[in-house]
């Protein structure tokens, strides 16, 4: 299994980043909650369906809720699963959501990631659940690079590899590159409320 890489930041920076995370992600993350989301979205025995998923659990564990991070598990998979080595594409591609982009834009990528898990349930085979995870993505990635988006030239070059962008990278990535608002949080999700209900249970 690959090694979780951290960016090397400052310690003030290290610290802001992870008050910032803790602010956009609140909820069980515990390996026990994501075995329960595991075993209900899938409708497999808690072991089987973890196993699914195992290799790139480390990523969000004790970092993002369970009731996100096991369809985000789930489409990286689906996503994954037609690359020459998809765990490390998969990895790759989880790793530069969580330690590229700021916490609010890592919650909107993981949240579209979830968005297209849901969207592909219908599907009737392996290829049409992967294209309808795939829209979400490229539908999100062309919206924070319109916004400027810190981190997310590292992102658009995971998704190329993945065979995702169909040819739209070059153009993200000049809008990217070019002139552009100041970088933020625009296009990013909102902080979930205290009390309110996640935004994954209410779609």
């Amino acid at each position: 299994m690959p090694r979780i890489l951290r960016r090397p930041r400052p310690p003030t920076e290290r610290h802001q980043r992870a008050a910032e995370w803790a602010r956009w992600f609140t909820g069980d993350s515990s390996i026990a909650a994501y075995r329960r989301e595991l075993a209900q979205l899938t409708g497999l025995g808690a072991d089987l369906a973890w196993e699914l998923v195992s290799d790139l659990a480390p990523l969000l564990l004790e970092r993002v809720p369970a009731k996100l991070g096991a369809q985000v598990l789930l489409a990286t998979v689906t996503l994954a699963a037609a690359q020459p080595k998809p765990r490390e594409a998969g990895w790759a591609l989880l790793a530069t959501v969580t330690e590229e982009l700021t916490p609010a834009h890592a919650r909107t990528v993981l949240e579209t990631l979830a968005l297209g898990w849901q969207a592909s349930s219908t599907a009737l085979t392996s290829t049409q659940r992967r294209q309808a995870i795939e829209r979400e993505l490229r539908r999100v990635i062309r919206r924070l690079a319109a916004s400027g988006a810190a981190g997310l030239d590292a992102l658009v070059a995971v998704v190329a590899v993945l065979g995702i962008s169909e040819g739209d990278d070059s153009a993200i990535l000049e809008s990217i590159e070019g002139p552009h608002r100041e970088q933020g949080q625009e296009g990013a999700a909102q902080p979930p409320q205290p009390g309110a209900g996640k935004a994954e249970d209410e779609r």
